[in-house]
């Protein structure tokens, strides 16, 4: 049997490659909303990189291209050098939940915080962030797709709370960053309708998101 994903790191990029294309959900900078990806990568990119910040994703395709990946690419970038990825899989009751995370706090804001861009002007680009690749084992429908991008984020918040993580710009407690981005990777063909907290398959996407950010939060600690 085929592999579900084929992993590869490189000095500073993270690529996650599926054997046929897979049902994915992000709101990544290269092919963010629905569709089907054959890889998503994870990028790190310097502050001081003029091209990037004024055209990310054109930045992320060249990037792509340049490492020889064919076909549609999902592609969101980090400050967070790729040998700080974090990897965790969980599994039970014939589910399987594996979370790819970066995590880099220095950006950190909680929901509701002042803005900082004008409604009609477009956000500076931002490598100050927590990115999560999840891969889920049975596959999802859209709308549990939706969800399971709510339980990582939960997740995701529930780490930072723990931790003590102070927004950037307030005196609340962060709940992620500026430019996060969760993607979610529905595997196979089968089609479970939801992943509320109620079930395994959502106690597995919230563990794994959980963990992923909590150990990357420690981690960055000590960078």
């Amino acid at each position: 049997m085929n592999a579900p994903f084929i992993v590869r790191t490189e000095q500073d990029l993270l690529i996650v490659s599926f054997p046929t294309a897979a049902r994915a959900l992000s709101w990544a900078v290269v092919n963010g909303g629905f569709c089907h990806a054959d890889h998503i990568i994870n990028h790190r990119v310097r502050g001081n990189d003029p091209w990037f910040c004024a055209e990310p994703g054109r930045w992320l395709q060249r990037a792509a291209r340049a490492v020889g990946l064919q076909g549609n690419v999902v592609a969101m970038a980090t400050a967070v050098e790729m040998k700080h990825v974090i990897r965790v899989s969980m599994s039970g009751g014939g589910a399987e939940v594996t979370c790819f995370a970066t995590v880099g706090c220095a950006n950190a804001l909680s929901v509701g915080d002042q803005s900082s861009v004008p409604l009609e002007e477009r956000a500076a680009a931002s490598l100050h962030t927590i990115n999560m690749i999840l891969t889920v084992q049975p596959g999802l429908t859209d709308k549990a797709m939706v969800e399971a991008i709510q339980i990582a984020t939960e997740g995701r918040v529930r780490a930072l709370y723990e931790a003590r993580i102070q927004s950037s710009v307030s005196s609340l407690t962060a709940t992620g960053t500026g430019t996060d981005c969760i993607a979610i990777v529905s595997l196979d063909s089968r089609d479970v309708p939801y992943c509320g907290k109620h079930t395994q398959l959502g106690e597995l996407i919230g563990l794994a998101a959980y963990t992923a950010v909590e150990r990357g939060i420690a981690s960055s600690i000590h960078r």
